[in-house]
């Protein structure tokens, strides 16, 4: 079973981390990465608008992956969040550092 969803027409890419349905509390949107945050922190999702480009895939590849996770790490006030895709052909591994803002919604690991 996938973990993600792909709509080509709209370009957008969403990976699903929550796999014991959690309620989703809040959103962060940092530019055209919208993460979904449950009760407790966790990253339960990740929506990436224009995903084409954002990774540089053809829109075929990313209706396709094998596979797609994320991974998150907090290294003092900045969140790491990794977005790994898999081709046939290669692992892709991108990382992105969020600085975590007073009065926001604090994010887990």
């Amino acid at each position: 079973m996938k973990n993600y969803e792909y709509e080509e027409d709209l370009d957008i890419l969403y990976i699903n981390n929550n796999f014991e349905k959690e309620k989703v509390v809040g959103n962060l949107v940092f530019g055209s990465i919208v993460i979904d945050v449950g009760e407790n922190g966790k990253v339960l999702g990740i929506e990436v608008d224009c995903a084409s480009k954002l990774f540089n895939f053809p829109l075929e590849q990313l209706s396709n992956l094998d596979m797609a996770k994320i991974k998150v790490m907090r290294i003092g006030n900045m969140l790491t969040l990794g977005i790994v895709l898999a081709t046939p052909i290669k692992e892709h591994t991108f990382q992105f550092a969020i600085p975590q803002r007073t009065g926001s919604i604090p994010i887990s690991c």
